[in-house]
């Protein structure tokens, strides 16, 4: 039950946030009267999704292995041709290899020099803003790469927290928040699962927090960038009940932030909350994923380095929501690699 623990904490002061947000902000998110019916609307369906994900957690369904591959291999199609590939490797390498133990090491140095090498080739987002959507997707595939070869590294806490701080640097210079955050939990989830959370570990969020207040320029701007995410996510509520808006297409876009964007204003790229995208796709049928969700978040438990992938995964995604990347970490590491290493 740890996982779930933690991660219904994590969900409800997120949520509690958004909302307060919507409500206190409202000057700065709306510019006519708040909408509470759908403000209300959204609550409540959040929390029946999550009471589906928990049912999830509790009543688990395993499929068989092929299923979970054909769902990452149907996923992958979100990225043509680069995606098939991916799950090719991925799926030939873990059938013969533990190669997440064997090579943590070195695929969490190769993630580092890519990322400084993709920042002196291109540029660095920090100090050019314009690039800063043109390398979100390498940004976020090393982030993955780095932070699950983080948890299963085996090193010295001081070499492992020395580790985190260079890399909390490097996606600081990224100027993503929500990247930030996910390679610390990365890095604290294992030593949670090991009931092993001491104060020198979870010390290390003060600098991360900082970093991140330090992005958004003020707390009062963070909270309203948490509120605006609760604007998006009501809006998709409202326009996605009963059946669904995209029927599907928003999980299989390249791109879904943007498309969200597109659907709302034509500019930039919008987050949208954790159910956000089973919503949009297939509206109250959405709670198929959600069930599926959680049963993967307990399916990881069987190895405390999966379950920290996992959950790790599943609070970056409170606030930047499901998409095919995401769904697919989901179930390679919590219907296919859990079963791997439960086995020793």
């Amino acid at each position: 039950m740890k996982g779930l623990k933690l991660f219904t904490l994590a969900f409800f002061t997120y949520l509690f946030l958004m909302v307060c947000a919507n409500i206190f902000l409202k000057e700065k998110l709306y510019a006519t009267t708040l909408p509470f019916h759908r403000i209300t609307t959204a609550l409540v369906v959040a929390i029946i999704f999550w009471g589906v994900l928990v049912l999830g957690y509790l009543k688990t369904m395993r499929f068989p292995e092929w299923t979970y591959w054909l769902l990452i291999f149907i996923l992958s199609f979100a990225l043509p041709i680069y995606g098939q590939l991916a799950a090719l490797i991925v799926f030939l390498i873990s059938r013969k290899y533990k190669v997440f133990e064997k090579y943590a090491k070195f695929a969490l140095l190769g993630s580092i020099l890519s990322i400084v090498i993709l920042y002196l080739l291109v540029g660095v987002p920090f100090f050019q803003w314009g690039l800063r959507f043109r390398l979100v997707k390498p940004l976020v595939l090393f982030a993955f790469l780095s932070g699950v070869c983080l948890t299963y590294c085996k090193l010295d806490w001081k070499i492992k927290t020395l580790t985190l701080l260079v890399l909390e640097i490097l996606f600081f210079l990224g100027t993503f928040r929500s990247l930030m955050l996910l390679i610390f939990f990365f890095y604290v989830l294992p030593y949670y699962y090991k009931n092993k959370l001491a104060f020198k570990y979870a010390l290390a969020a003060v600098p991360v927090f900082l970093l991140i207040l330090y992005l958004s320029g003020s707390l009062e701007t963070l909270l309203t960038r948490v509120g605006f995410t609760f604007l998006i996510f009501h809006n998709i509520v409202s326009v996605s009940l009963p059946f669904g808006f995209f029927h599907g297409k928003l999980l299989f876009h390249s791109d879904p932030r943007w498309r969200v964007a597109f659907m709302f204003t034509l500019n930039g790229r919008y987050t949208y909350f954790l159910f956000g995208q089973p919503i949009a796709d297939f509206g109250v049928l959405g709670v198929i994923e959600a069930y599926l969700i959680g049963s993967l978040l307990k399916l990881s438990e069987a190895d405390e380095r999966t379950a920290s992938v996992v959950l790790a995964t599943l609070i970056y995604a409170l606030e930047s929501g499901i998409d095919g990347f995401v769904l697919s970490v989901l179930l390679l590491f919590g219907g296919i690699y859990s079963k791997y290493t439960s086995k020793g």
